[in-house]
């Protein structure tokens, strides 16, 4: 292996550590699920040599995984450990989602029968009404748009022609990507996350998006107080972000 790859490799497991602790796993969990990752199968003992987790907490960690369903144990002597599926993984995590976003819905309509007006997030599913509904907060603008993703290809060209239309009508647009990108608009201003992950997008601070990066999923908000606080969020990730 190349020292490039090397450097490549440190700097994608730099990546997915950062994620998993801001996804909640813990520190212990974050390196035993890589130290998995790379292998066929692992005992504790591999485990260790590789974590230098304690064994006594590499089984607490283990037993806490498998009940996620993100690792499968396998009986034997010495038993193993493996990685589930990686799709098993973003099922799981996309489901979450789902399920995070009608709960917090659920409990917003609850403040009606306590006589606040509630502040509803909407589910939308499907890859074409998402899509749809980017596209129509895009169009509304009136003042300026900050949108975050992976990379602007993933929108397709339909969104990307609507931004450059919105640049037109004097929008401010600012976008916040994985990897920069010479399609956009020169007037629209790029910075670079190299972890952006989610679909992320304000307009005006009256309308919120936030979505999986499939775009089969989202949960959207026309509420102000959200939105503003929301933009409030995506402003300080422009603000620690790197120009391309």
């Amino acid at each position: 292996m190349s020292l490039t790859d090397d450097s490549r490799n440190s700097t994608i497991e730099t990546r997915v550590i950062d994620i998993l602790r801001d996804l909640g796993f813990g520190v212990h969990e974050t390196a035993v699920i890589i130290a998995l990752n790379q292998r066929s199968t692992a005992t504790v003992s591999d485990l260790h040599g590789a974590t230098g987790i304690h064994h006594a907490n590499l089984y607490s960690v283990l037993d806490g995984l498998i009940s996620r369903g993100i690792v499968i144990g396998i009986e034997g002597r010495p038993r193993e450990y493996q990685f589930a599926p990686l799709n098993h993984l973003e099922d799981l995590l996309m489901s979450k989602i789902s399920q995070l976003m009608e709960d917090l819905k659920r409990l917003q309509e609850s403040r009606s029968s306590e006589g606040t007006m509630p502040s509803l997030i909407y589910t939308i599913r499907g890859h074409q009404d998402v899509s749809s509904k980017i596209l129509s907060m895009i169009n509304r603008a009136k003042e300026r748009i900050l949108l975050v993703g992976p990379s602007i290809t993933i929108f397709g060209h339909l969104v990307r022609d609507t931004l450059d239309d919105a640049v037109k009508r004097n929008i401010k647009v600012r976008v916040i990507l994985g990897k920069p990108s010479h399609e956009l608009n020169p007037k629209i201003q790029q910075r670079i996350k190299e972890d952006a992950l989610a679909i992320n997008l304000v307009k005006d601070g009256k309308e919120a998006l936030i979505a999986v990066p499939d775009l089969s999923i989202c949960g959207w908000a026309d509420n102000a107080l959200i939105a503003l606080q929301f933009e409030g969020f995506l402003e300080q990730m422009w603000n620690n972000t790197r120009t391309r």
